[in-house]
């Protein structure tokens, strides 16, 4: 791998690199800096220009260079990639009854088809995501997708029920690297300023694709059956493998811990010379106003030969303990603990909509025919829609905007405030729901629909919070805090899928939408407080459990 460390810098380079836009303080300078912040506070905002943070390098193989229609075609691939993951492994629930036809004696065992994904796919993180830290995300992703592909066929060709829930349970594992691996990528390829606009446009793109399908599945398998169901995706599914083959580099890079706070520190000696004893200090920062000016003539320019390889990273086998040694030290970060179980607490809410609403919907007063269970998926394309600008774009310029007026510093915690929609409607959706399955008499159809979609929306904007906060808060801990919450909220779902009819049967529609929505309210208004200890309780982190991070002096 190319060394970018700053050492390998000259002082002559880092002048060069003043002269076309980025910034050089004094030593007393950075010190003050360091004053302000703690582990992850960085400063965004310098001169009324924003600081491209992580660094770049002037290497043209760094990920963070490559042109805008590069990034977003990998951005578009990992986002149809997690649309088939998300309808492959969640969307049977459509076409179920289909399927139980097709195994007369064992109707009550295809359940397992249902309930197994989510166990499986939390797996899938757990084995795929060290292996990406270690060897690559290009590599795990392009066999994530042959697997994606081997076990839609070996499901359309099952010839029994165990057959075909064995290789759901693999296709799921890998469909569980729509949920850290890709949102990774796409955090790896774009600036903290750009990340909430970019993840949103992966969330938007990926749910919108499985709004459409989950419509379309009965009529797709009415026409073909379920075995082209599976078929279908799989076709789509090796269009993306080949396309990904040629455009989706490798997004790892080695670059200085520092360059994660947007400045890359440098000592120089008398001579001019690289020296950590040096006396003279200088901090290089890169802005969009001017941009980075790569050296294709020291690094070597981008090349396709380059691009195509599969592995391209040099593998450090001691980050596979690292990782499950990072999964622990997480859980014992109380911010990283919380958003695991806020976004545990809102997936909780749409696992129990989504298994109780057909239920509701069939039978009087409403009378829906099972054809048209499908076109309650038609406000997630809707959710989808007011999901982008509002906290897609929104969620960069509140990050923004926060940042000014604390004099250019950006906190991680400025995310939370990105919280307080999603809550609100989450919980009023919920609690309105429950009424409207209890007293379905007293309401329209559409207060099913609309709620539902409601706590869709509401899980939504939790997701994309939880995953800009673990990323901006620890950059070098981002792959295992994303499993972490990842894995973690799959595997309360999983609990949960198993407890819906129960406490339905116990207390209700309205007794256990009541229950869910008061325990996502409570952890939800758990932001304020965090909002204020976060910033100690990160550089607690660092200091305690060695997670890393910007700004890692002081606070």
């Amino acid at each position: 791998m190319t060394d970018t460390k700053p050492s390998s810098m000259s002082k002559a380079e880092v002048q060069r690199l003043e002269e076309t836009g980025s910034f050089s303080l004094t030593m007393e300078g950075a010190k003050k800096e360091n004053a302000l912040s703690g582990a992850g506070n960085v400063q965004l905002i310098l001169n009324n220009e924003t600081v491209l943070i992580p660094t770049p390098s002037p290497d043209p193989k760094d990920p963070l260079n490559l042109p805008s229609w590069r990034k977003w075609a990998i951005l578009i691939l990992v986002s149809i990639f997690g649309s088939t993951a998300i309808i492959l492994s969640s969307g049977m629930g459509a076409i179920i009854t289909a399927v139980r036809h097709s195994y007369p004696g064992e109707e009550e065992r295809t359940n397992d088809l249902l309930t197994y994904p989510t166990l499986f796919m939390g797996i899938g993180n757990l084995v795929a995501m060290p292996l990406a830290v270690t060897i690559g995300r290009r590599p795990i992703f392009l066999v994530t997708m042959i697997t994606l592909v081997a076990s839609g066929i070996g499901c359309a060709f099952a010839p029994n029920l165990s057959t075909h829930i064995a290789f759901r349970n693999i296709m799921s594992m890998a469909a569980g690297q729509s949920e850290a691996l890709c949102p990774l990528v796409v955090q790896e390829i774009y600036f903290l300023h750009e990340r909430g606009r970019k993840i949103g446009w992966f969330v938007f793109i990926e749910n919108v694709i499985a709004g459409i399908f989950f419509i379309t599945s009965p009529y797709m398998v009415d026409a073909g059956g379920w075995p082209w169901w599976y078929g279908t995706f799989t076709i789509i599914n090796v269009v993306v493998l080949a396309v990904s083959y040629v455009l989706l580099t490798e997004t790892m890079y080695d670059r200085p811990d520092d360059a994660t706070e947007g400045a890359v520190h440098l000592d120089f000696n008398e001579a001019g010379e690289v020296d950590p004893a040096g006396d003279m200090h200088r901090v290089i920062r890169v802005t969009t106003k001017h941009g980075n000016v790569l050296e294709p003539e020291r690094f070597g320019p981008r090349t396709w030969k380059h691009d195509l390889q599969i592995f391209s990273i040099k593998p450090d086998w001691s980050r596979l303990g690292e990782f499950y040694m990072d999964l622990l030290r997480g859980l014992l970060i109380p911010t990283i603990l919380w958003q695991l179980l806020l976004n545990g607490a809102f997936l909780g809410l749409y696992i129990v909509v989504t298994a109780v609403f057909a239920g509701i919907l069939i039978p009087p007063p409403y009378n829906w025919s099972f054809k048209s269970l499908g076109y309650i998926f038609v406000g997630q394309i809707v959710s989808s829609v007011i999901f982008l600008p509002i906290l897609g774009y929104g969620n960069d310029l509140i990050v923004k905007g926060l940042s000014k007026m604390h004099n250019g510093v950006y906190k991680p915690e400025f995310r939370f405030f990105n919280l307080i929609i999603p809550v609100i409607v989450g919980v009023v959706c919920g609690v309105m729901f429950g009424q409207a399955g209890a007293f379905p008499q007293n309401y329209h159809w559409s207060a099913i629909a609309v709620t539902f979609n409601g706590v869709f929306f509401a899980f939504l904007g939790v997701n994309v919070v939880g995953i800009t906060y673990a990323v901006d808060a620890f950059p070098l801990k981002a792959g295992p805090f994303l499993v972490l919450i990842c894995a973690g909220r799959g595997l309360i779902s999983f609990a949960l899928s198993y407890s819906v009819l129960p406490a339905v049967a116990a207390i209700g529609y309205n007794g256990t939408m009541n229950v869910e929505s008061i325990i996502a309210g409570v952890l939800g208004l758990l932001a304020i407080p965090f909002y204020f200890l976060g910033p100690k309780i990160r550089l607690v982190a660092h200091k305690r459990l060695r997670t890393g991070g910007a700004g890692n002096d002081a606070e």
